[in-house]
């Protein structure tokens, strides 16, 4: 699809991190619609956008006018001459997650395009759209200005006018092409691909007359409205879709066949063992919709080409599905931005919907997900980097205008990769940015701060022309870039800075940039600030919703009573490092918080009352070395609270949490005076409890786990503990080791979910309970189990991949020969 007019350079381009006013590529991706920039010309699919995803039979099974087809070329076209049928002006392909509409409507366009039809609209409704954003979309269709455009240029216009011009130019441009193709016995095709959960609450439920009628300009009494045809994608029909010109397909998962036709092309071949044939034989026996066998070649790729010394475990993953090559792949701790990142866009894009690409790097830079922290540039083009690698993998999806969004047949990766459940809980600083709805800034809505940013020399900034700093919403930039800056100039015209973050800044205080509207400020993020002496400007950003003074474990300076009285918006609160005792009596005020990370304020001895805080979702305390108290006794009033992480903190008692029922995480990791473990009946909702190194626990009531089924991962390793209770979830990770005192495990056939079982050093452990429903059992680790007196009968553990018996008298040849006919099993 083309790009013409657009002020964003082409994603597919190496990214330009030089001068601003540079001047910008802007040549449209050919036929690109869905991160095709790499693909062989195969038969592609796109699930983008579908972020939101309902049920997978969401599709109208009575509806006897369906016809049934897959996701090839030669339908594209079939469908594209039903178009040119004078009783047909509507197409609407239905289909589940993943069957190939976008792909397919793609390749309709194509086809328009070929047949020497006028470029269709395309319009993505998984973007958050406004009648302004509508009305660019098809101005840069028509090669016409849109704000974005009228932002860079010089002089200056009444922004009503722009409306009323803009919205005037479409519908005159829109009739004179009517008129035209009207006269050929052609038509215009507009395209409307997506799902509506993004849309705006006064716009018609029935979008194409909504984009007819109020972007389009349009009425349905036109002499040349039936030049105008309409093609949508949905998962299932809406009012509107029997209409009597209406006919309607639905895309089916590929067939065996087509299923290995499409893995072949999108393999690379020359580079894969023997096994991969085995592998891809093993996954077309069933129907497969195209977008989890693109995933599935994507990753096995990713693995070949960036970690290829795991290439022979993730093709022993893969003969176990999908979901297990995903999970070996994409399931693995902090540290690695590919996965980061992934993780991050999967989580936001799947609530905010599609941004454009530069959007998303900006959050990832934020957000911390790439190794370059500190320099912009380097932090820019390695989160460029790993973005063409997540389309070129189809885990992330290229829409029109650049925009990026989330491939809609991941949506089930939170339910068996642990990131997921990390990632759901962690909303994100660029997440708390984008949910306000309410605001006294009228120039730009915070929703749009980051429109329009784009790299420049040792920033990321607003794209507008020399004229227009005062247009400036956001800029990111090195504390060595802004040392080359007068900041009385740098900052002086930039009258509408809403979000500013400075990397590694050298200064003594904020106050010292000249900010010339601070009250318009929403974000602060001053991060390696080792140099601070103050932060008194705080006190005069009165809009601020986010704020992040963090790495200086050197800024001892006391924060001021009334250093909060200001910002009670606030809404993230991060001061990771920093060398404060207490927190001011004005941190009570702050009843809009979301996040408070105050990690590694290794000084901190107390924590004020949280009782007001009924909106927080993440608390982190972790690395508090000096915090040995909490206030309240109950966390019974903060009911939204997602991650609590009081790791290596020195409390002796959790506050109650048994009435949270969105609590996800609950980390308490080396927490050596704690002294007991609180009742977690009724926190259904709990997936991670990690309790492993708090030595003074001794015991785990019986009813403590009543009613968590969800209950994921238990690690209660250098623990007292002597028992276990019989309730403990439905566990894929039971972690046990080093309980020097443990004696007898409760019965764990129920726990179908179970993939390691970690009993080393358990020195009293005598007996272990019967084992041979565990089928997913992979690692069952009885290193130093010197009392263990038998092992149960393993032989139905063919999932079975370690099995640790140093240290124990169990072992024997009939051990061996016993599991000899599970493959790849490491005594």
């Amino acid at each position: 699809m083309s790009t013409k007019g657009s002020s964003s350079p082409d994603i597919s381009e190496e990214p330009n991190v030089g001068n601003i006013h540079e001047e910008i590529n802007e040549e449209p991706i050919e036929g690109n619609t869905d991160g095709e920039g790499s693909n062989k010309g195969n038969n592609q699919e796109d699930t983008s956008g579908e972020h939101n995803q309902g049920s997978t039979n969401d599709i109208n099974e009575e509806d006897t006018e369906v016809e049934k087809l897959t996701a090839t070329k030669e339908n594209a076209r079939k469908i594209f001459y039903q178009l040119k049928e004078d009783n047909v002006s509507k197409i609407i392909l239905l289909g589940e997650t993943g069957t190939g509409k976008t792909w397919m409507a793609s390749k309709i366009c194509e086809v328009a395009v070929e047949e020497k039809y006028d470029e269709p609209i395309w319009i993505c409704l998984d973007k958050k759209h406004d009648k302004k954003s509508f009305l660019d979309t098809v101005a840069r269709r028509f090669s016409l200005p849109t704000s974005a455009d009228e932002r860079e240029e010089d002089g200056e216009k009444e922004k009503k006018d722009k409306k009323v011009n803009n919205a005037k130019r479409v519908a005159e441009t829109m009739i004179g092409k009517l008129d035209a193709v009207k006269k050929e016995s052609k038509f215009v095709l507009l395209v409307l691909d997506g799902q509506l959960e993004m849309m705006e609450k006064d716009q018609n439920e029935e979008m194409d007359h909504y984009i007819k009628e109020e972007i389009l300009g349009l009425k349905d009494s036109m002499n040349n409205i039936d030049s105008l045809k309409v093609l949508i994608t949905r998962r299932k029909s809406e009012k509107g879709d029997n209409d009597e010109k209406a006919k309607k397909f639905k895309l089916e998962p590929f067939s065996g066949c087509e299923t290995l036709n499409l893995l072949r092309d999108n393999f690379d071949v020359s580079v894969y063992p023997e096994e991969l044939q085995k592998v891809s034989e093993a996954f077309q026996r069933h129907r497969r919709k195209p977008a989890e066998i693109l995933m599935f070649a994507g990753t096995i790729n990713y693995i070949a080409k960036d970690k290829s010394g795991e290439l022979k475990a993730a093709l022993e993953a893969a003969a176990n599905g999908l979901e297990q090559l995903l999970r070996f792949a994409y399931d693995k701790e902090r540290g690695n931005s590919m996965i980061d990142c992934f993780w991050h866009g999967w989580n936001f894009l799947r609530k905010h919907g599609g941004v454009h690409y530069n959007e998303l790097i900006t959050s990832w830079i934020m957000e911390g997900c790439l190794n370059h922290t500190n320099q912009i540039d380097k932090a820019y083009l390695e989160g460029h980097d790993v973005l063409m690698k997540l389309i070129d993998y189809h885990m992330l999806k290229l829409q029109e205008d650049n925009i990026i969004v989330v491939e809609g047949a991941t949506r089930e990766m939170n339910k068996f990769c642990r990131r997921g459940y990390l990632g759901t809980a962690d909303p994100g600083l660029a997440s708390v940015l984008k949910d306000i709805d309410e605001t006294d800034l009228e120039e730009i809505p915070p929703a749009q701060v980051l429109e329009g940013i784009t790299p420049a020399d040792g920033m990321m900034r607003t794209l507008c022309g020399d004229k227009k700093e005062k247009m400036v919403s956001s800029l990111l930039i090195d504390g060595s870039r802004l040392c080359r800056e007068v900041h009385d100039t740098f900052f002086g015209a930039k009258e509408n800075l809403n979000l500013l973050a400075i990397f590694s800044p050298r200064l003594k205080s904020p106050e010292e940039l000249s900010i010339s509207r601070p009250e318009k400020l929403l974000v602060l993020m001053l991060r390696g600030s080792y140099l601070l002496e103050n932060v008194n400007i705080v006190e005069k950003l009165k809009a601020l919703t986010v704020l992040e003074i963090s790495g200086s474990r050197a800024w001892t300076i006391k924060l001021s009573d009334n250093f909060f009285h200001e910002v009670s918006r606030l809404r993230s609160l991060d001061l990771t490092g920093a060398g404060i005792e207490s927190l001011p009596d004005s941190f009570s005020e702050l009843t809009e918080l979301r996040r408070l990370i105050l990690r590694q304020c290794s000084s901190l001895t107390q924590l004020p009352k949280l009782a007001k805080f009924s909106k927080l979702e993440v608390i982190d305390l972790s690395e508090c070395t000096s915090l040995k108290k909490i206030q309240e006794k109950s966390f019974g009033k903060l009911e939204k609270l997602k991650v609590i992480n009081f790791s290596h903190t020195k409390i002796e008692k959790l506050p109650i949490v048994k009435t949270l029922r969105n609590l996800t995480i609950l980390l308490l990791k080396g927490c050596s005076e704690l002294s007991a473990m609180r009742m977690l009946k009724q926190v259904s909702s709990l997936k991670i409890l990690d309790l492993s190194g708090a030595t003074n626990i001794k015991e785990i009531r019986y009813d403590c786990f009543e009613e968590t089924e969800n209950l994921r991962e238990l690690n209660l390793s250098e623990t007292q503990i002597q028992y276990l209770p019989p309730e403990i979830g439905d566990l894929q990770k039971l972690r046990l080791k080093g309980c020097k005192l443990l004696r007898n495990l409760p019965d764990l056939s129920g726990h179908s979910r179970l993939e390691e079982l970690e009993l080393s050093g358990c020195e009293r452990l005598e007996n272990l309970p019967e084992l041979s429903a565990l089928k997913k059992l992979k690692i069952l680790n009885l290193n130093g189990c010197s009392n263990l007196k038998s092992l149960p009968d393993l032989t139905s553990l063919l999932k079975l991949e370690k099995l640790d018996l140093h240290g124990t008298e169990l072992w024997s040849e009939d051990v061996v020969k016993s599991l000899s006919h599970i493959k790849d099993l490491q005594i």
